[in-house]
Parts: C-alpha cells; sequence; structure tokens
C-alpha cells in the first residue's frame, strides 16, 4: 500500500515500513508501528521551539519521538531523527495531555524529529489536547501531502516550518527531490489560519538559496517571521560550512528587505534575537541567546505596537511570569544532553546508536538527568557521569579506562596550579558581550588551573550564560579571555567588537585572546585537553604540558586515530568530521 502522510509516497508492505520505517499495514490500512510512542515530555518556554510571535513566554509540554523523512547532514537532533520505533515503554497522547494539563502548560508541541515520522501518534496527541482544550503544535519540514496537510492544518494551532532552502538543490542534500511542496504548504497554513513562523539554515555558501527563501515567504505574507539558523556543524559535517556570526548578522539585514521580522539563533550576543519596527526600526523586545535554536526574552512583551502606530503581528496573549527551564530543558537543549551521553559511549567504544537509546531511556527521568546536568559541570564531579554511563552501557572497564586518564591529567594540571599567579580570565561564548555562567564547566576549568574567574562575579544567569555589558568587561579588567569550543568567532571579528563595543581590558590590549579548539571545553570528555590548552596559555612557555602529545594520546586511545587525522566540528560525539577512518572502527567496538 501507498503511504499519503508525506510526498515521498512510500510503499508500506510486510517488508517495507517505509523510508521513515515508523508505519506499518494492518489489514488495508496503514497505521503507526506500535512501538511508536513519545520518548520525553518536558515543559518549555514558547521561544526556545522556537515561536516568537506566539503566546509569547508561554509554557508547552515539548515531545519527542524517534524518525525522519529526511537525512539531512549535521542535523541537531540525528539520534532521534534516524532511529527506529522502540521496544519499549513511551508515552502515549493520553499520558501526554494528562502531563501537559498538571503542569499548566498552554498546550503541546512536538519537537526533535519529524511528525511527518509520526503523523498518527501526532494527530491522536492533537485531537485529544484540543478536547481539554489544549493548543497543539509543532516543528516540522513540512513535507505533507496536500491531503494530510488539510487534515492536519483543522487540528494545529501553530507551527515552526523548517525550510532547508528555496533550491530542490538545498533539498537534494537531505535526500529530498524538491521544495515546492513545502513552499506550497506553508501558502496553505496561512490560508487555513495556523500561526505559522519559518526557520532557514544558513550554511556557508548559500547566501542567494536563504534570500530566494525570504522572497518566497515575502510571497505569501512578509509578516510571517523568519528565523535564520546559524548552522552549526553536527554530526559528520565540516566546520567550513559554518558561517561567523558577523556573516550571519550581515545576511540578515539582506532578508529584512524582503520580509518584517527577520531573527538570528545559535549566535551569543547578537542583537537581531530582538523585535524591531519594521517601519520605524524602533525597538519593541529584547531578547537573549538561550541554546541551540533558542531564544529568552529579557523581559516580558506586553506591548504588540510601536509609538510610530505601526503593530506586530503576534498571536495569543503575554504570560508576563516567565517559565524557566531547569538544567538541559529547553527547546534542542536536550539533544545537547544526548550528545554527552554519545560522547563518553563512543570513547567507550560503543558506536551502535541504539545503544545510545537504551543508555538514555536509563537516564532520561528528570531526576537524573538533573543529577547528570550538576556532574558534567565539574572536573572531578565528571568522573562520576562516566562512571554511570559506562555502568549503563554495562562497559565498567572502559570506563575506568577513561576515567584513569582524565584523571591523571588532574593531577598535572592540579600540581601546576599550585605555583599559579591568579590571572584573571573571562570565558564567553561567540560574542564578547555574552557572558558563560558563574557554574559552567569553562570557568570551573580556569579555576580549576589556580586562576580568577571573573564570570564568578556574575549575579545573573541564563542558558548558557547571559549578555552583559562593556562596563562589566572593563570594571573587572581580564588579563585573559577565552572564546567557548562550542560557539565561537574568528578572532579577528572577536578583536574588532571589542573596539566597537569600547572593551580595552588588558586582555584586549595586550593581544591575550585565545579560541578555545571545537569542543574541547565542554560537553565531550575531549574537556581534559581544554583543560590543559588553559593551563598552557595561563602558564606560557612554563606549563611543562606538551598539547599535541596529550591530544594524540587521547585520540589514539578512545578514537583510535592520531589526532592530526582529525578534522574537527562542534560534535560532542564524534573525533572529527565526515566519514570516520576505516581503521578507527577496527579500533572500536560495540
Amino acid at each position: 500500500m501507498q503511504c499519503n502522510v508525506c510526498e515521498f509516497g512510500c510503499e508500506i508492505d510486510e517488508y517495507s515500513r517505509g523510508r521513515c520505517g515508523t508505519y506499518v499495514c494492518a489489514g488495508d490500512t496503514i497505521v503507526q508501528d506500535p512501538g511508536m510512542g513519545y520518548l520525553g515530555a518536558y515543559p518549555v518556554s514558547i521561544e526556545t521551539i522556537p515561536l516568537l510571535h506566539y503566546y509569547p513566554s508561554g509554557k508547552f509540554l515539548q515531545v519527542f519521538g524517534t524518525g525522519c523523512n529526511f537525512q539531512c547532514s549535521g542535523c541537531v537532533a540525528r539520534l532521534l531523527a534516524s532511529d527506529k520505533p522502540l521496544s519499549r515503554s513511551t508515552l502515549i497522547p493520553s499520558q501526554v495531555v494528562e502531563r501537559a494539563l498538571q503542569q499548566d502548560c498552554l498546550g503541546v508541541v512536538s519537537t526533535l524529529n519529524e511528525p511527518a515520522a509520526n503523523y498518527y501518534l501526532f494527530r491522536d496527541l492533537a485531537v485529544q489536547a484540543k478536547e481539554q482544550g489544549l493548543l497543539a503544535g509543532c516543528s516540522t519540514n513540512c513535507y505533507f501531502t496536500e491531503e494530510t496537510l488539510n487534515k492536519l492544518g483543522q487540528l494545529v494551532d501553530f507551527m515552526n516550518v523548517g525550510i532547508k532552502g528555496y533550491s530542490d538543490k538545498s533539498y537534494i542534500s537531505c535526500g529530498v527531490p524538491s521544495s515546492a511542496p513545502v513552499f506550497r504548504n506553508i501558502s496553505r497554513l496561512f490560508d487555513m489560519g495556523v500561526h505559522v513562523e519559518t526557520s532557514v539554515v544558513y550554511s556557508w555558501g548559500n547566501e542567494t538559496d536563504v534570500i530566494k527563501v525570504a522572497e518566497m515567504v515575502s510571497d505569501i505574507s512578509p509578516t510571517i517571521p523568519v528565523q535564520v539558523m546559524r548552522f552549526i556543524p553536527f554530526g559528520d559535517a565540516p566546520i567550513e560550512l559554518e558561517p561567523s556570526v558577523g556573516e550571519a548578522e550581515s545576511l540578515c539585514a539582506d532578508l529584512r528587505k524582503y520580509v518584517d521580522y527577520v531573527y538570528l539563533f545559535n549566535s551569543p550576543g547578537t542583537e537581531l534575537l530582538n523585535t524591531y519596527c519594521p517601519e520605524c526600526g524602533s525597538l519593541l523586545t529584547e531578547r537573549e541567546f538561550y541554546g541551540p535554536m533558542g531564544s529568552r526574552p529579557v523581559r516580558p512583551w506586553v506591548t504588540y505596537a510601536c509609538d510610530c502606530g505601526k503593530t506586530v503581528s503576534v498571536k495569543g496573549t503575554t504570560t508576563v511570569e516567565r517559565f524557566n527551564e531547569e538544567g538541559f530543558m529547553g527547546g534542542y537543549r536536550i539533544s545537547r544532553a544526548f550528545g554527552m551521553v554519545h560522547g563518553v559511549l563512543t570513547c567507550l567504544g560503543i558506536l551502535d546508536d541504539s545503544r545510545l537509546i537504551d543508555v538514555w531511556r536509563e537516564i532520561s527521568d528528570s531526576g537524573t538527568l538533573m543529577q547528570v546536568h550538576h556532574m558534567i559541570q565539574q572536573p572531578y564531579a565528571y568522573l562520576d557521569f562516566v562512571r554511570l554511563i559506562a555502568e549503563k552501557a554495562n562497559m565498567p572497564e572502559k570506563g575506568e579506562e577513561l576515567i584513569s586518564f582524565i584523571r591523571t591529567r588532574l593531577e598535572l594540571v592540579k600540581a601546576l596550579a599550585a605555583k599559579n599567579s591568579n590571572h584573571k580570565v573571562y570565558y564567553c561564548m561567540g560574542s564578547p558581550l555574552f557572558a558563560l555562567n558563574a557554574g559552567r564547566m569553562e570557568n570551573n576549568l580556569v579555576t580549576f588551573s589556580g586562576d580568577v574567574s571573573i564570570n564568578k562575579q556574575l549575579r545573573k544567569e541564563g542558558k548558557p550564560g547571559v549578555n552583559v555589558s562593556p562596563f562589566f568587561i572593563n570594571e573587572h579588567n581580564p588579563d585573559t579571555i577565552f572564546i567557548s569550543g562550542f560557539l565561537s568567532r574568528p578572532l579577528d571579528e572577536f578583536y574588532a567588537l571589542c573596539r566597537e563595543y569600547g572593551i580595552h581590558a588588558d586582555a584586549v590590549k595586550q593581544q591575550r585572546i585565545y579560541a578555545v579548539p571545537p569542543s574541547w571545553d565542554f560537553g565531550s570528555p575531549r574537556w581534559i585537553l581544554g583543560l590543559m590548552y588553559i593551563a598552557d596559555k595561563l602558564n606560557p612557555g612554563n606549563s611543562g604540558i606538551d598539547l599535541r602529545k596529550e591530544a594524540d594520546e587521547f585520540y589514539l586511545q578512545f578514537y583510535g586515530m592520531p589526532f592530526e587525522e582529525a578534522t574537527p566540528n562542534r560534535s560532542f560525539h564524534r573525533p572529527t568530521s565526515g566519514i570516520w577512518p576505516r581503521h578507527f572502527l577496527r579500533c572500536t567496538h560495540a
């Protein structure tokens, strides 16, 4: 039988479950695989989905399962997207609705994996949610057939449509023949009265394609917000595809010629998460970076009209008392927790993705995830995290090998710290004006090295940090500045921003600003190399650390490849982008 959920129209029979692997035949009907259910359900604020013009600051219950009909390189949620139905207990729609009501959520929203892969599950959820007076919506690639979309459009209240690009070429790279159905569906949803916001990925070199997307969206309605997702190279994607924050901001300025509201994500410190009046350019409301594909209002957005008389199209009312997510919660931040578990499993020699899902199920309750969130913020506590994952994966001996490697290097840096001179250090992410939280691992690496983190003076926190003023940096006058290895910025752009913002700390004058190598300071066990990188920079010429030798030992022991063969990206688990070398696969085992 032919599946009619999405435009692929897969044949489903006793041998095939379709491209997304989530459907089966039941007599003369195609149904959801009985193993499908929701793997997680956590309350989040709507700006982390993200939706910016819909019930601002509202709390929704985020759900996710497994499966996708696209195959995009660098997908932030690749493991969920690529996995198949689960042979274990999951949440059914009635349980999700009950949880949403218990937690005073305004509605439910499907994210992380594609709802086209869970269509019947999501349809049931939307129906049951609306019966209880809840709102329902999703993030989707929107590759539905017209027939499916017409039915779904009557059940949902809102959608964030992820657009891969304008050209068919941009879709072919995801294994999809054409972009046309997506724009057709956005237009149809808009006509049906569904609240629609769009997001488009900006990777280096596809600027023209992104501009064409803005033109196409404008043809439907210039009031539809366009969210630009600066590409972060996860998975096997090469880092060369990652545009700088400055390049992304420049592109957004071009997009404003076509649509009224353009927002830039994955770019800490940018002012382009704010809403500006499309008529006079006045600032209407401020937001700050809140993790991958997420934002947070700096204060409640209660007035949707500009002093010039222009009214902004916003559906729903603002929740004045903002909901603050704990730990890993909040939009796509949970995918980073997956990445951290995956990072340890890779070092244990486990490359089978299904093992990750098994381990995840063991630790995915809110209490354990909160414990894990604390464990990964301190060097010695991280060893307990490794031990926990190794135990769940039934690989205790491999876990102890990793712990032993890290512990030995911790003792080395600890001895060095005793002789240190208490340099003042500032740690930021992507921009001089985005400071990492005081309690983050990166700042604890600084203090472990015997130095003083000025971030410890912060009196507020966000995820993973907060915007600060140039005054804060100048007042504390750091001798050294480190830029996070997760979301970074080219040094020439960084120094130019320091001049623009009037930052004249000694670190700037003496050119002691360093970009930590990708994924060397948080999330991956490779943070131990980041600690040695920091200690070496803070003790120039006398640290006694041979960083290349240390990196080579780590990569050979835990990845089975020399450091020099790795071409890094922003993944926590992968030591290199592209296809892993064959000898690496030989040296690890599942």
